[in-house]
């Protein structure tokens, strides 16, 4: 009885450190769902009402993109982001139900919520202060194995900074799944507009004399191994997404 209730103190203790530790965490959602043969055009148009009616406020936004390589191809991917802990309090209820009356007959398969954490160190943004999406994402899924978390999260964290330096125009978005998958999941979304591009301005130094300047001498080298020695054996997926206006807040016609 005595250990019960010591495991008991210690979980409540835990939950409640881990809450307060992550109140200011930045959450995002994602949904993806497979859509009926010859169904894609019903769908679309009843995603964009639904948007048009749950999603029209910056607290409640979503952007919707279309897998475009990969075994997924065809399907759609719902993202939503800037989401505190409170969130997930709120009543969405009205918005679920019309879902699945006006909505879900149109589709195949229709995977869960899956939510991640946007960290920081391993995220860079050239325009912090400009809104804007990019009608492409390369999205990039991690699997890490558990006792090597912290070599991967450092090349994440050390990219950003060599990227920032070096002043790449793409926005690099680190994520960690958090619920509804492997927990040592991280995705890295790397936004774009056209696949003809090159980060500028074009520097004297490489990429590896500005991360070794940064972070020492030879640390690419050491930093890289450590990386590779992080992933499990499958590694990494990679697959392509576009945006698709008509179905996000905020830029349907």
């Amino acid at each position: 009885m005595k250990k019960l209730l010591l495991f008991s103190t210690v979980l409540i203790l835990s939950s409640t450190v881990y809450a307060q530790r992550n109140s200011n965490s930045n959450y995002w959602n994602t949904w993806e769902y497979t859509v009926k043969d010859g169904m894609h055009k019903e769908f679309e148009k009843a995603v964009a009402k639904k948007t048009s009616l749950y999603n029209k406020t910056p607290e409640t936004a979503i952007r919707t993109y279309s897998v475009i390589t990969g075994p997924n191809s065809g399907n759609y991917l719902r993202v939503e982001g800037n989401k505190s802990p409170k969130d997930y309090d709120l009543d969405r209820s009205a918005e679920g139900n019309y879902w699945l009356e006006y909505v879900s007959k149109y589709l195949v398969k229709e995977a869960g919520q899956v939510r991640y954490e946007l960290l920081k160190e391993g995220s860079y943004n050239p325009n912090p202060n400009t809104v804007k999406f990019s009608k492409y994402v390369e999205r990039t899924t991690f699997y890490v194995k558990a006792d090597r978390i912290l070599h991967f999260r450092r090349v994440m964290s050390r990219v950003a900074k060599v990227a920032e330096k070096r002043g790449w125009e793409s926005t690099r978005s680190l994520y960690r799944l958090v619920n509804g998958g492997n927990r040592n999941s991280f995705v890295l979304a790397i936004g774009f507009d056209s696949y003809d591009r090159v980060e500028k301005p074009e520097t004297e130094t490489t990429f590896k004399e500005d991360y070794d300047e940064l972070f020492g001498w030879g640390s690419l080298e050491e930093d890289w191994k450590n990386y590779d020695a992080s992933l499990e054996s499958w590694g990494e997926q990679v697959d392509m997404l576009k945006l698709i206006p008509e179905m996000s807040t905020g830029m349907m016609k």
